[in-house]
């Protein structure tokens, strides 16, 4: 159930026209090559306009290195990277994927987890990280909201404040998309009750649920002792994530022991509603009897129950993995991704039929039985993981 911690900085520039030549420019690339690479391209003028071009010209023929903004040009080495716009597919991914669910339950949810570049088609340009935007019409109407880890507290270090470019580049992107009608939900990494209150008082414009996270880091494995009751805790009936007024994200149950006592432990609160995962530590489903339970609150009223789903990432320890799959068998497998939160996990081609049927399709799909379960929708994780792509 991982995802790349931090990711969010990972930023993506769309492809521009070569002015130069007329050629098409790579497809994406991201802000970290793209940076270094402007580098040498800017050295390389300076160099054109003095004197000692006569002897570079003596000098073998410079070859940049893969990677770089000259990747994919005739006569370079191969990196064995697949062409495939990764931004692109991912937002086609999630489309297919909620025109699936919503087939068959039009109230479901689909929530995205980080992934903000993607709500925007982004012209990249020679002297900025960010050139002229305009909103992904299709990808946004996919979605009913958009979650967002640390917008203002433990992006780098739990209950540390985050960057503040940060900050400002995560509710630029929320303030830009306030009228397409998604429902916003912020995590914060943090126990201190008046950091919570500031960053509550800086989403009131944005009308957000938020949820601050207990320690450690960014583990999200038990339910916030700050506050004592939720934000905004209420006796209502909550039939969809848009009544919700608060919410409480719980994805690693392990600290709990057994399943009963990690179900016993979110039933005992008035959340609205409830984002978790199907499995107990990872591997013990849920069953119809469990979630009988959690669908109500303390208070006796019905709540809003969402699953976790990573959809881009395959997860050692799911029931879906088999014993003999390794990096490149099956194709669509690829190299352990380091920065697992959760532990093993491996980056998959997430464009791949075969890894796309595992998630969704049919009825005994991952996403398959999540509906069959009773849950009211998913809280997608792995969204950013083009961004690993477009750095591979």
């Amino acid at each position: 159930m991982a995802k790349q911690p931090y990711s969010t900085s990972g930023r993506t520039l769309q492809t521009a026209q070569n002015a130069s030549g007329g050629k098409a420019a790579p497809k994406s690339i991201s802000r970290r090559h793209f940076l270094g690479a402007g580098a040498t391209g800017l050295g390389g003028a300076l160099l054109a306009s003095t004197p000692l071009v006569a002897v570079a010209q003596q000098l073998e023929p410079f070859i940049p290195a893969p990677n770089s903004l000259t990747e994919g040009l005739p006569g370079l080495t191969d990196t064995g990277k697949p062409e495939k716009d990764f931004v692109e597919e991912m937002r086609d991914y999630v489309i297919a994927i909620s025109r699936w669910a919503k087939s068959y339950r039009s109230d479901f949810s689909i929530i995205a987890m980080n992934g903000l570049e993607l709500t925007e088609f982004l012209e990249k340009t020679l002297f900025a990280t960010r050139g002229v935007a305009e909103p992904a019409r299709n990808y946004l109407r996919a979605l009913d909201g958009i979650l967002v880890e640390a917008p203002f507290y433990g992006f780098e270090k739990y209950g540390e404040a985050t960057n503040a470019e940060e900050t400002k580049y995560i509710l630029g992107y929320l303030e830009r998309l306030k009228l397409e009608g998604l429902q916003y939900l912020a995590v914060d990494y943090t126990e201190n009750r008046s950091d919570m209150d500031k960053a509550r008082a800086q989403l009131r414009g944005l009308d957000a649920l938020y949820y601050a996270a207990p320690p450690p880091g960014m583990q999200l494995s038990s339910l916030a002792k700050v506050p004592s009751t939720p934000f905004g805790a209420n006796p209502h009936v909550i039939d969809n994530i848009r009544e919700a007024k608060n919410f409480a994200l719980v994805l690693d149950s392990s600290p709990y022991g057994t399943k009963d006592a990690y179900v016993d432990a979110l039933v005992a609160t008035n959340y609205d509603t409830l984002i978790i995962d199907p499995f107990h530590r990872g591997t013990i489903p849920l069953t119809y009897d469990d979630m009988k339970r959690l669908r109500y609150k303390k208070t006796g009223t019905p709540r809003n129950l969402i699953s976790y789903l990573n959809i881009a990432t395959a997860e050692t320890y799911r029931y879906y993995w088999q014993s003999g799959w390794r990096a490149g068998s099956p194709d669509f497998i690829s190299e352990g991704n380091l920065m697992a939160r959760w532990g093993q996990e491996n980056h998959v081609h997430y464009w791949s039929r075969e890894w796309q049927s595992i998630i969704f399709g049919s009825e005994n799909s991952y996403l398959g039985n999540i509906m069959k379960l009773g849950f009211d929708g998913v809280l997608m994780a792995g969204i950013d993981e083009y961004s690993w792509w477009l750095d591979y």
